[in-house]
């Protein structure tokens, strides 16, 4: 596959979501277990290792990949074996090595969407004992959603690597060295407003006075979106990184280091109001992260006892500075809001309109007015300066908050998080007779997290009512407006914050082969994620209501998973078919998840149960035919109702209990089969087919929104023919996805300030054809 987010086709317990960002907003699940968050605070419950070096961020691993040699799955909590602890399972992903041979090989592709792309690598020996090898791809795609006020196509690909290693093969030691160079350029990710709410008819009427449609109404199937012309989805990505990784046999010992610095950025731009008003916007927050990792192994034999002991480092640094800020239209919508959200144009094409301003942006013509705070007159058109009067007559609507100019919000709400974590690991399986094997792992985890922030918003209208609180229960929701916890004012400052954990967590299985062909076996696993801090100050709690801001409120608890499992693998036929089957119960304490309010981002910590059934089969029924298939049937729900205050006394429900966790599918089946054939005595055929099906599933937490998003069943087919020189010189192909042009959403959410949903679209139908030559 081209990158990480095709496992999904593979292994029916995978589930990838992606959201916002496809630099920050992708997360992997594990058998419904992953990290509900698009916030650079949280770290993903599902490692990803690539040759050995643990990836920090899901989105920092979803890069196009060089040519693989391997993927393991390893479902459930780990830790003993190797590297960063997770809670719900790695994808350890094995690249190609340098070999000593001398190959090369040059790949050509085009697709739909005038995608095209190019890869090679050449490798070979540069001495007895050293080889090198490089790899190189670059990839562009237009975008598949189209915003019909400009007539752009928005989340497209332009992406490159670049990636060189150097192997050493001694007689009793080899070395690794890998750097690499990636980058991105490109638009995403678009949410399609599906317009439903009550607040659709003030967007569609701000955006109707600047010439643009504000939702385009059509079925998010149409992939059309509206979206405002001076905004953009910019993602700009770059990330490098060196890795050692050191071999060495000591007598009957076997020792390993692996070294790694990997430095990822990206600058994002959003158009987060998600629609053809400029009401707000991001603009160029940053995420940075800066790692060091060294991990040390040390593996042996003694007696009937196979050995390993282990260290883990980590020191990291995460920088995150945001932009959240207003556009032209944030004081227009916000008092088109006020008068209902109706817009009538009369036959000399005055504005007519009905209800009080908050801001005045409007007369009777629709000219913008410019004194800040005045009393609106709609019988003349005119703004009167001035507070209110005592007796305003008919007509007469007061005006009492400061215009927000352009740009106003965050102007860089600055974060750092320095984190700081140890481990020791060991992993020993003892054979207790010639059937039966015991595994116990043990590992002390030590993480310290520090954080540092620097928060300024500037925000006239927010200041206004921060100084004069009466007026805040008048607004009522409106006030929200006038103020959104993103930015709220109240919330500046300087702010420090440290939390240390220490936790211990490992495994216990027993494993007896029952014949030649079957080993059962049953297991107990505990997982660990620490905690950390949401780096959002909407968190902060109920400020607009005169609450203290509190760096507490940024706070969230570690997550820890009780796994067991109970299986059985088993080969038949001279190992040309494979059935494996567990039966598999989590236990999750402490959650973790951002939830979305209506208003704010929440961090929430709840209690979690995941169990279920699952099957994995490969079979070779004749020769050039591979069949695999998998299986999960899994039921992934919360233990309890979740409610988090609304700040005038009452509670909002944002997560239910008994309700499967979002994008977790109860029933998931994956099924590929590859079939190579000789046509001539020079020319072989190659047919390939993979599908994935997933039943109903919410693709979002949020109960008033959850069934108007939700997924139907679907299937997900992908195919590849080709034909190809019988000694491997070339190959040509033609390959599609979702060919079958399967709708599905991705994710959903209530767009921020409104009451519309909004969906991720999945990827529609696409084509292409590919020419390799290897050389």
């Amino acid at each position: 596959f081209e990158a990480l987010g095709d496992l999904e086709q593979l292994a029916p317990s995978i589930g990838i979501t992606q959201t916002e960002s496809a630099a920050s907003g992708t997360n992997i699940s594990i058998r419904g277990i992953g990290t509900g968050s698009n916030n650079p605070g949280f770290e993903p419950a599902v490692g990803i290792f690539i040759d050995g070096v643990y990836r920090t961020r899901t989105g920092i691993a979803l890069a196009d990949t060089p040519p693989l040699a391997g993927v393991e799955v390893l479902r459930g909590p780990q830790g003993t074996l190797f590297g960063r602890n997770t809670s719900a399972g790695v994808v350890n992903i094995l690249t190609e090595k340098p070999g000593f041979e001398g190959r090369r090989s040059l790949t050509l592709g085009v697709t739909d969407f005038n995608g095209a792309y190019v890869a090679g690598f050449t490798e070979g020996a540069i001495s007895e004992n050293w080889a090198a090898r490089i790899d190189g791809r670059y990839r562009v795609r237009d975008g598949y959603i189209t915003d019909v006020n400009t007539d752009r196509d928005v989340n497209d690909i332009d992406r490159a690597f670049l990636r060189g290693q150097l192997f050493f093969d001694g007689d009793n030691s080899d070395l690794r060295l890998i750097a690499d160079y990636a980058e991105a350029d490109e638009q995403c990710c678009v949410g399609v407003n599906l317009g439903g709410g009550g607040t659709a008819a003030a967007i569609n009427g701000a955006a109707a006075l600047n010439g643009l449609i504000g939702i385009t109404g059509e079925p998010a199937e149409n992939y059309r979106v509206a979206l405002s012309p001076n905004r953009n989805y910019g993602e700009d990505i770059a990330e490098w990184g060196l890795s050692a990784e050191y071999n060495r046999t000591l007598a009957n010992y076997n020792l390993t280091s692996i070294t790694s610095y990997r430095n990822w950025e990206a600058v994002r731009d959003q158009d987060i109001d998600f629609s053809g008003i400029d009401r707000a916007h991001r603009n160029g927050t940053f995420i940075g992260d800066k790692t060091f990792t060294q991990e040390l192994r040390l593996q042996g034999d003694w007696n009937n006892v196979d050995w390993l002991v282990g260290a883990f480092f980590i020191s990291q640094e995460t920088t995150y500075d945001d932009r959240i800020q207003f556009g032209t239209d944030a004081d227009l919508y916000t008092d088109l809001l006020a008068q209902g959200g109706s817009v009538v144009v009369d036959a000399n094409g005055n504005v007519l309109f009905g209800g009080g301003q908050l801001f005045g942006t409007l007369d009777s013509s629709g000219s913008v007015v410019p004194s800040l705070i005045g009393v609106f007159d709609a019988n003349t058109g005119a703004t009167l300066p001035g507070g209110t009067p005592a007796n305003p007559g008919a007509g007469l609507f007061p005006i009492f908050i400061p215009r927000t100019p352009e740009g106003a919000g965050q102007q860089a709400d600055k974060y750092t998080v320095d984190t700081t974590a140890f481990s020791l690991f060991t992993h020993n399986e003892i054979a207790l007779t010639d059937a039966l094997t015991a595994t116990v792992g043990l590992r002390y985890n030590f993480e310290e997290k520090k954080l540092d922030a620097d928060l300024t918003a500037v925000v006239p209208g927010c200041d206004f009512l921060l100084a004069n609180p009466s007026a805040i229960g008048s607004l009522g929701t409106l006030a929200g407006l006038v103020c959104n916890p993103a930015v709220n004012t109240a919330g500046n400052g300087l702010y420090s914050d440290d939390r240390t954990e220490n936790e211990l967590t490992g495994t216990v299985k027993l494993a007896y082969t029952a014949t030649d062909n079957m080993t059962v076996y049953g297991s107990y696993s505990r997982g660990f994620k620490s905690g950390g801090y949401n780096l959002d100050r909407a968190a902060f709690s109920n400020l607009l209501l005169g609450a203290a801001p509190d760096i507490n409120d940024l706070e969230f608890e570690g997550e820890t998973v009780d796994a067991y499992e109970l299986g059985a693998k088993t080969e038949w036929y001279d190992g040309l078919l494979t059935v494996n089957a567990a039966l598999f119960f989590s236990d999750v304490t402490d959650f973790q998840e951002n939830i979305f309010t209506g208003i704010n981002f929440r961090t929430i910590n709840t209690d979690v149960e995941s169990y279920g059934l699952e099957l994995d089969v490969a079979a070779s029924p004749i020769d050039g035919l591979i069949l695999q298939g998998g299986f999960i049937y899994n039921i992934a729900e919360r233990k309890n109702d979740f409610f988090v205050p609304t700040g005038t006394g009452g509670q909002l429900q944002v997560a239910s209990a008994g309700v499967q966790l979002s994008n977790t599918p109860e029933i998931a089946i994956t099924g590929s089969g590859t079939y190579t054939f000789p046509i001539t005595g020079s020319i072989e055929g190659l047919v390939h087919g993979n599908f994935r099906y997933n039943d109903d599933v919410f693709t979002v937490a949020d109960p008033s929104i959850r069934d108007l998003t939700a997924n139907d069943a679907y299937i997900l087919v992908g195919a590849r023919v080709g034909i190809m020189d019988a000694d491997g010189v070339w190959e040509l192909a033609i390959f599609g996805e979702n060919i079958t042009d399967e709708y599905y959403n991705l994710s959903s959410f209530t767009v921020p300030e409104q009451d519309n949903p909004a969906v991720y679209p999945g990827f529609p139908q696409m084509f292409g054809i590919e020419g390799k030559v290897n050389f």
